[in-house]
């Protein structure tokens, strides 16, 4: 046995991150919390943090992390009064879609297609958008692949990600397949070549599956559904409320682990899936932005009732590059809370259940030992400020795996 020398020995990273005014752990259950776990935040008053190499060892407040040997040598960062808490999550992002024509191009002009975009312009895209998320306090995101036409363009778009992986986001990618063919030729193509090449080539984990009026069937979609989870995907489901029931008795007979839809009446179905550890994605897109339109149709359908039914809820962006939305998680706090959400549980949504859409809450989603330290310091004291300041960036500080990737500037002034 060759024992290493000193010069060769992995040199230990320990980092103090103390005096949180308001630390948020969302120390709780496993799986997605429901019910009363919901608004679960598990803060700590003048709290601080341990890390070790990127993973969080300690957790408590600052008087007794302060007071641990490691903790002496460890490279510090003051919080001093400010609020610290998990990064969020989007789980419904777009890092590669087709350029949209210009402002002076005529109305009917279409975006500029992938497959024509050259792999430098395809990755500067990209890396821009992950810098935005990353501005606003989002470290991980599960980026799907609905803007393909082709499996060439899928593979292109999963293999971008793997070269963003780490820099500085975390991507779940998803294979969302939504190809212009017919429906017999698409699902040939899915269960005999596309989903198996993508999974031996490990360019992702998760297949999402779109129900809609003019495309595949319930039957159809279960079909491809098997294919993927007998080679080893999870699957989620995304619809409309106008597919919600088809939408749950898919979404119970294939044991998706999210589903993409506006609110949904609680009902046996929802909470069966519910059970099965599944998580409704609330995409708050321009649709929901306007509660009035969605409660028309379906006066029951509230996040409120679904909440209250012990629904475990988490919070997407929905960005589309051609609609009307934000990538900023604060202003989708304040939209949550239009919704009849408690910032509590809004917290919760945007962060823990989040990540456990994405088969994630193993690594980050909470602050707790052992997991991965993606934090954010924010320039409030207290979490309930983040949904006053509606439309603000409080991030000051973000971190991912213990080491800060971005840093607000300081005001400049003569």
């Amino acid at each position: 046995m060759i024992t290493p020398t000193p010069e060769e020995t992995p040199r230990e990273t320990w980092t103090l991150i103390r005096r949180a005014r308001q630390l948020l752990t969302l120390h709780g259950p496993s799986g997605p919390r429901r019910g009363s776990a919901h608004k679960e935040l598990g803060a700590i008053r003048d709290g601080a943090l341990l890390l070790r190499n990127g993973i969080i060892q300690e957790v408590g407040t600052s008087r007794r992390v302060e007071n641990l040997a490691q903790s002496r040598r460890a490279r510090e960062i003051d919080a001093a009064g400010r609020l610290v808490m998990p990064a969020f999550l989007d789980p419904d992002a777009v890092l590669l879609y087709p350029r949209p024509a210009g402002l002076n191009s005529p109305e009917n002009a279409a975006p500029t297609r992938l497959r024509v975009l050259a792999k430098h312009r395809l990755f500067a895209s990209a890396t821009a958008a992950a810098r935005d998320w990353v501005r606003a306090g989002v470290l991980s995101v599960g980026s799907h692949t609905a803007y393909a036409e082709d499996l060439r363009d899928t593979v292109r778009i999963l293999r971008a990600h793997q070269s963003l992986q780490a820099r500085p986001l975390r991507i779940r990618s998803i294979f969302a397949p939504r190809v212009q063919d017919s429906a017999r030729a698409l699902i040939d193509n899915l269960t005999t070549k596309w989903l198996d090449s993508v999974r031996k080539r490990k360019l992702a984990t998760i297949v999402e599956l779109l129900l809609e009026p003019d495309g595949l069937t319930p039957a159809q979609l279960r079909e491809v559904a098997v294919a993927a989870t007998t080679l080893g995907y999870a699957v989620r489901l995304r619809g409309t409320w106008r597919e919600s029931w088809e939408l749950l008795n898919l979404s119970l007979a294939t044991g998706a682990v999210a589903l993409l839809a506006p609110p949904l009446p609680p009902c046996d179905r929802l909470r069966a899936l519910a059970d099965l550890g599944s998580v409704h994605i609330l995409p708050l897109s321009s649709s929901l932005q306007d509660p009035a339109v969605h409660n028309k149709a379906w006066p029951g359908a509230t996040v409120r009732a679904e909440l209250d039914a012990g629904i475990p809820v988490a919070l997407a962006s929905g960005f589309n590059p051609g609609g009307v939305t934000t990538m900023n998680p604060q202003y989708l706090l304040y939209l949550a809370t239009r919704h009849g959400m408690e910032p509590a549980e809004a917290i919760v949504a945007a962060t823990y259940n989040a990540a456990c859409s994405l088969r994630l809450s193993h690594v980050t989603g909470s602050l707790e030992p052992g997991k991965s330290a993606d934090l954010l310091m924010l320039d409030v004291p207290d979490y309930r400020d983040l949904f006053r300041r509606v439309g603000h960036n409080d991030v000051l500080l973000a971190v991912k795996s213990g080491v800060p990737v971005y840093k607000r500037a300081g005001l400049m002034a003569d």
